[in-house]
């Protein structure tokens, strides 16, 4: 109770420094966006380029403040504090920015931040837990975006009363670290997404899809994509097999048909596919799960179809972003299509910020990054950046715990 007082009374304060923050991202990082989409500031503006990745970043950190005004509170302009810039220099400083240094700042601290070797409490059976799924979000009802994004058709054949981008994530089931993301326009399907994720997924891992990625051609495509990259799909009942090798009751080995259809747009499929196709009983209900975890010693069936309750982690994750960090605001901010992107891309990297801070709390805490309630880590988080006198983002679990 006495901490949630605290960070209550540190919510209501005002932050005036940004420094804190800026150095939780290795500003090298940052410099190597821009020099690598060529977006460098030639002449020294008020509000140059390396600030408004900054700034980019803070608009889903601080969802409800204007842009002019997180310019302000941030002190992000340079040149006289008392100086504020007019706030349509906020606006170009964004399209001056554009997209392309926040797409690769996030791939660069994805890549960095997942990679580091997780406890071995994290890993199932040896390899590493991911989910993939996709999520919408609503932009502005601009004719710009409506013409790049679309907008979703309902049961009754209406169209929906927003634009939306749809968005696959391949997301660390146990730290929710997003590992990679693809997204465009709503007509696009998940599984076309999701085939660009593939060489995302590292080596030595498994990875969790629900049945709407049921294709031959993809899942075979992601297991033989590097060295033990393994998945786990929930089936239909309806599903066609050949029983090859009965392991034990509900546990075998199985001979799948490929369609004709997939084999026409992928003629270098064979006729037949192999997989293990584990049955069991989940809350009464009969329950169907295929894989490519073939080692039934390695990997116990029951182990094996309990794991996939971890599926709903890259949901709770969803959840985090849109209610946590968006406040469950309705659209986006953005009503240029360029500048959606550019935002969506900036609340990837936050989120991802965020929740590389959360994990290594737990690890200073030694509990499971799931214990710590995100809303309530991230608000101490932002918070403490810039009201606590702290030197490096390290001491943050001593402070929290």
């Amino acid at each position: 109770m006495a901490l949630q007082l605290d960070l209550d009374y540190s919510a209501s304060l005002t932050p005036q420094e940004f420094d804190r923050f800026a150095s939780l991202i290795d500003p090298a990082w940052i410099d190597e966006a821009l020099q690598q989409t060529g977006t460098v500031s030639v002449r020294r503006r008020r509000l140059p380029a390396d600030r408004m990745v900054w700034l980019v970043i803070g608009l889903a950190l601080f969802r409800n403040e204007p842009i002019w005004h997180i310019v302000k509170q941030l002190d992000l302009a340079d040149g006289p504090a008392a100086s504020t810039p007019v706030p349509s220099a906020s606006v170009a400083g964004r399209e001056r920015l554009g997209e392309a240094p926040l797409e690769w700042l996030f791939k660069r601290t994805a890549s960095c931040w997942g990679e580091r070797a997780p406890a071995e409490s994290a890993l199932f059976h040896g390899l590493r837990s991911y989910a993939v799924d996709g999520v919408v979000w609503s932009v502005p009802s601009t004719p710009e975006n409506e013409r790049e994004f679309g907008r979703p058709r309902g049961g009754d054949g209406r169209d929906g009363a927003w634009p939306q981008l749809r968005a696959v994530c391949l997301m660390d089931t146990h730290s929710h670290l997003l590992r990679a993301v693809d997204f465009g326009e709503c007509q696009t399907g998940e599984l076309s997404y999701a085939k660009t994720l593939i060489q995302a997924a590292p080596d030595n891992s498994l990875t969790i899809f629900d049945r709407a990625y049921f294709s031959a051609a993809f899942l075979l495509d992601w297991q033989r994509s590097g060295l033990q990259k393994h998945w786990l799909i929930r089936t239909k009942t309806s599903l066609c097999y050949e029983v090859v090798c009965q392991v034990a009751p509900g546990d075998c080995l199985v001979r799948l048909p490929v369609s004709p259809q997939a084999r026409r747009q992928h003629p270098d499929l064979p006729s037949h596919w192999q997989a293990r196709l584990i049955e069991c009983t989940v809350g009464g209900q009969p329950r169907r799960f295929l894989t490519s975890l073939c080692d039934a010693h390695r990997f116990p069936a029951r182990d094996v179809a309990a794991h996939y309750v971890q599926r709903w982690e890259i949901e709770l994750g969803f959840r985090e972003m849109k209610q946590g960090m968006l406040k469950k605001a309705p659209v986006l901010r953005s009503r240029l299509p360029e500048l959606v992107r550019q935002e969506v891309w900036g609340m990837l990297i936050a989120y991802n910020l965020l929740r590389h801070e959360i994990a290594q709390m737990a690890t200073e805490l030694n509990v499971p990054p799931q214990r710590l309630s995100f809303q309530w880590l991230a608000l101490a988080i932002v918070t403490a950046l810039y009201h606590w006198p702290l030197e490096t983002p390290g001491t943050f679990p001593k402070r929290l715990a």
